[in-house]
């Protein structure tokens, strides 16, 4: 498959909804692009289908990310956002009349009915029996983690189509496999724990957002938010954090700065989801208002994914063993989240994580 053809595809689509926006669905100039468009489709099938898929800021052609970027590849998210589409699929036979019609539809108010060739809809992650098992896509999701940390530095971008679809894989692992504590993993190493921690906590926060009921884009927003929670640890010495001891006043501060460096690096990313920053500056905020960074002065309020991401970072790191301590069970870490609900946590979130703990796990 070729993402350059996929992009003129793309240019052609906005440019022909823009044209149908300014004059009509009769004018020539939209019968003109909707051919071209016809045209450039053909090569592109798979499997006599064409599907686009946009999940948070990624946008996925033919089950494969697309990489591409430019001023119509944007505005055609964006459209899409606006109109709530999170997939488009072609099937092989759609006509240039066919496709002025969904043409006009995309440029008009309305919502967007489907046609013979032509369907769009929301994202549905497919549970049966695909022959991949939960543990295979959770290996799969963490491999690609592991591969956009590796070389990670605070000179360098983040591979945010590797993170985003990483993100996909924790969805659909969680689809198949709702005990979420047979699906975080151990961290192995000492070199393991930036990366699988990170999975661990995007993992959690999806476990937390499904049973509130959220899906589609924002649940995968809040994945990534998860995921991204920590990047601020780029900008710590690596002194600080290997060491095995207690911090002393210096290394205190250092540390306590890396919520507003990964704030700060993450929204100067392009497109990502305000959520990321959101949660990287307000992870190890407390519900009460205490906690860092400081802002009990403006009297700033913990956003609510920060205080889903705040739990999973408080579970997953006393689940793992580290230097200077030993793990903790998970009945042992659950009470000290009941005893922190409300001081700590959101006290809500913290009921609805256990309640939800309850229901997928034999003997909790």
């Amino acid at each position: 498959m070729s993402q350059e053809a996929a992009s003129k595809l793309i240019s052609q689509i906005v440019t022909a909804v823009s044209s149908c926006g300014l004059y009509s669905r009769e004018h020539p100039v939209v019968a003109e692009f909707s051919e071209k468009a016809v045209a450039l489709a053909e090569d592109l099938f798979r499997d006599d289908l064409l599907s686009f898929m946009l999940l948070g800021n990624s946008l996925i052609l033919n089950d494969v990310p697309f990489t591409e970027k430019g001023l119509h590849i944007s505005n055609f998210k964006k459209r899409l956002k606006k109109k709530k589409i999170e997939k488009i699929i072609f099937k092989k036979g759609f006509d240039a009349g066919e496709f002025s019609d969904f043409i006009a539809a995309m440029a008009s108010p309305d919502a967007i009915p489907s046609c013979p060739h032509i369907s769009v809809g929301i994202v549905e992650v497919k549970t049966g029996d695909s022959g991949v098992d939960a543990s295979a896509l959770m290996g799969e999701g963490t491999a690609k983690v592991r591969e956009a940390y590796e070389g990670l530095s605070r000179f360098k971008s983040l591979d945010m189509v590797s993170l985003e679809d990483a993100v996909i894989d924790f969805i659909a692992t969680l689809k198949k496999e709702m005990n979420v504590l047979l699906i975080v993993s151990p961290v192995k190493s000492h070199n393991e724990y930036t990366f699988v921690h990170a999975t661990n906590v995007s993992v959690l926060t999806l476990f937390q957002a499904e049973s509130l009921g959220l899906r589609g884009e924002n649940l995968h927003n809040i994945g990534l938010a998860g995921l991204l929670h920590d990047v601020g640890k780029l900008f710590v010495s690596t002194a600080v954090l290997d060491k095995q001891g207690k911090l002393d006043a210096g290394e205190w501060v250092e540390m306590k700065n890396h919520p507003v460096f990964g704030a700060l690096y993450l929204s100067k990313l392009p497109e990502i989801t305000p959520l990321a920053p959101i949660a990287a500056f307000e992870h190890h905020m407390k519900f009460d208002g205490s906690g860092y960074p400081d802002t009990k002065k403006i009297g700033k309020k913990q956003h609510i994914v920060s205080q889903m991401v705040a739990i999973s970072d408080f579970f997953d790191a006393l689940r793992t063993e580290r230097p200077y301590r030993k793990s903790l069970d998970v009945r042992t870490i659950t009470g000290l989240m009941k005893d922190g609900a409300g001081k700590d946590f959101n006290p809500l979130l913290v009921d609805n994580f256990l309640a939800a703990l309850r229901k997928v796990t034999p003997d909790f």
